[in-house]
């Protein structure tokens, strides 16, 4: 049941960061959440975090963390097949470091191209006190 839902968790990991692949410049001029700041950077992050792992020919944690839950006599529900259809391809790690790698750039290229909003100004800590003389 633990297993199932660090599964549901991969999914979700996984639809965000290739939503956000099409998303962001399908909705650049339509919707303004595509440039909300935390969360380009979320998705930065995480696309580099796992290009970089595959590249390194290291396992998705979640994976790992899945696989060590998981029983031999596990009966999964049938969703749960589905999903882990969806997740895990028969494919050699190249092919996956390599489509991380792409995906990783183009995540890169739209922080350029989709530019996020830009930080909040805050104020001088100075600006926040009174002035001596001044009430």
């Amino acid at each position: 049941m633990l297993a199932d839902a660090v599964m549901l968790v991969h999914l979700g990991i996984v639809v965000f960061n290739a939503a956000m692949l099409v998303l962001v410049p399908w909705g650049a001029k339509r919707w303004g959440w595509v440039r909300h700041r935390a969360l380009r950077q979320l998705h930065v992050a995480m696309m580099v975090f796992i290009a970089g792992q595959a590249l390194l020919g290291l396992h998705c944690p979640l994976t790992l963390i899945e696989s060590a839950l998981r029983t031999g006599t596990d009966e999964r529900l049938f969703m749960m097949r589905m999903v882990e259809a969806v997740l895990y391809w028969d494919l050699p790690p190249a092919f996956f470091a390599a489509l991380y790698g792409v995906c990783a750039l183009w995540t890169i290229a739209l922080w350029v191209w989709v530019r996020p909003q830009p930080r909040p100004l805050r104020p001088a800590p100075d600006a926040l006190s009174p002035r001596p003389g001044h009430h």
